[in-house]
């Protein structure tokens, strides 16, 4: 009997899930996005600071 309750969800249509996989993928590829372009202004902020300290230096 579980096994005819468990396998009557997996019949029909799968566009729902999907397009729910589809939206999820392009929630998580915008946010590695919105983090590589975090990291990049970071690592420009950290090199024009070491600039900075070098020409304070010399």
């Amino acid at each position: 009997m579980m096994l005819l309750a468990a396998s009557a969800g997996c019949k029909g249509n799968d566009q729902p899930a999907a397009a729910a996989n589809s939206k999820v993928l392009k929630t998580q590829t915008d946010a590695l996005e919105k983090a590589r372009a975090v990291e990049q202004a970071v690592l420009d902020a950290a090199a024009q600071q070491r600039q900075r300290i070098e020409q304070s230096t010399q």
